[in-house]
């Protein structure tokens, strides 16, 4: 059964990915040049970001490096006035954060094993301790967190090689859409995955 935390977290992941091209292309209807678009698309995110930081109302690590993110490139894009380098910022980011995932399998607590208890509402009582005592409880947090490491990579990197290559309106909403295209099936196999798990 999927949980109200998880509807939650798949909802404002649709909604990260959509709202940056879902501006440029507003903003191109409206006449304006791509970097304009883009800057658009990027102060939206940002927008979004502090948003949910002040409802928190407290700090969540992955929240601010996103936002911490579109701010220097909403700088460094304004001075510079690079369309092609805006959009590298979304390839960029997500490589930073699949390093971190991979630099985190060598640590006593993955990155799936935190986004794994946020998206829970109940059953992580006793989580943190069985990451201590029991190898076979973390050993699925550590290969699903290193497969979505190596994906993340991959996908940054043909990204980043695409906006390149490719017209710029194209990739404004080409470069969501590759990224949904490989997060949708992770999403799946990792749901798999800890089911199969969960029952052996």
């Amino acid at each position: 059964m999927v949980t109200m935390a998880r509807k939650r977290w798949l909802a404002g992941l649709v909604l990260d990915v959509g709202l940056s091209p879902i501006c440029y292309y507003a903003a191109h209807l409206l006449g304006y040049d791509d970097v304009v678009c883009l800057l658009v698309g990027t102060a939206a995110v940002a927008l979004r970001a502090a948003y949910l930081a002040a409802y928190r109302r407290r700090f969540d690590a992955l929240l601010g490096f996103v936002l911490l993110m579109n701010v220097v490139s909403l700088g460094a894009s304004a001075l510079v006035g690079d369309a092609r380098l805006i959009l590298a910022r979304d390839p960029m980011t997500t490589a930073l954060i699949a390093l971190v995932f991979l630099a985190s399998c060598r640590m006593d607590r993955p990155a799936m094993f935190h986004l794994a208890k946020r998206m829970r509402s109940t059953g992580t009582a006793g989580w943190d301790e069985r990451m201590t005592v029991e190898p076979g409880f973390r050993r699925p947090f550590v290969i699903t967190t290193a497969v979505w490491g190596v994906a993340l990579i991959a996908e940054s990197a043909a990204r980043g090689l695409l906006i390149y290559q490719l017209p710029i309106h194209v990739m404004a909403g080409l470069s969501q859409v590759i990224e949904l295209a490989v997060i949708g099936p992770l999403v799946v196999w990792t749901v798999w995955f800890g089911r199969r798990t969960t029952a052996d």
